[in-house]
């Protein structure tokens, strides 16, 4: 059971191909219990069901706080229905999803993987994107490696991105260089928005302790 930080289906496959097991979702906030508000099931690995006898989940428009329908995307809000000590209510999570009948646990609903917070949104030149979506074309590059950091900046009255990736240490730099490029061209192609890739040498950007921070604003 892995949680903490939201992961990619791209993810999920190669832990379960290198490591031979089964790798499911958990989902908690440290204010509402900690980890075990909702457990994916490995019979279907669609979505965390919500323990829904003890939670009540909602999701709402992050800007207005407005209810949203159930299978819309919204902010994912929480009220505790059994806590003593530490009752929330409406306490809103800043992660982004939708819920979802339940599958393996009908009689619970599901929330969709947590893909984002409205926090960590970025807005790139009138394009919304979220470091999972770089993440996902990471992944689908063999020759680069999943440690990356994005930089915001200022390229006159523009905001620029750049994505700095450690390159495969077992490959030569002209292969890693030549899959910075694809990487650039699939931004641009599936996201809809120019970047630059830069390379770095392995083990030279900070490595997760605790929360990992992706994005770095420098504007």
């Amino acid at each position: 059971m892995l949680g903490a930080e939201p992961w990619t289906t791209q993810l999920r496959d190669q832990i379960e191909q290198r490591l031979n097991i089964d790798a499911v979702d958990i989902y908690g906030l440290s204010e509402v219990m900690g980890p075990g508000v909702a457990n994916e099931c490995v019979e279907t690995k669609d979505g965390p069901h919500i323990w829904e006898d003890h939670f009540l989940p909602e999701t709402i428009d992050s800007t207005t706080g407005a209810p949203m329908a159930d299978g819309e995307l919204g902010e994912l809000v929480f009220t505790s229905l059994t806590k003593e000590a530490f009752p929330v209510i409406r306490y809103r999570t800043h992660d982004l999803t939708r819920l979802l009948p339940g599958t393996a646990r009908p009689g619970m609903r599901r929330m969709q993987k947590v893909t984002g917070r409205d926090d960590d949104m970025i807005i790139l030149r009138g394009v919304n994107l979220f470091p999972t979506q770089i993440e996902e074309l990471v992944l689908g590059i063999e020759a680069l490696t999943p440690h990356f950091i994005l930089e915001l900046t200022k390229n006159g009255h523009l905001d620029a991105m750049t994505i700095r990736i450690e390159r495969d240490p077992a490959l030569d730099v002209g292969v890693c260089e030549a899959a910075a490029v694809v990487l650039k061209q699939r931004v641009k192609g599936r996201i809809g928005t120019t970047v630059d890739i830069h390379l770095e040498e392995p083990g030279s950007l900070p490595r997760s302790q605790g929360k990992y921070q992706r994005v770095y604003d420098l504007r």
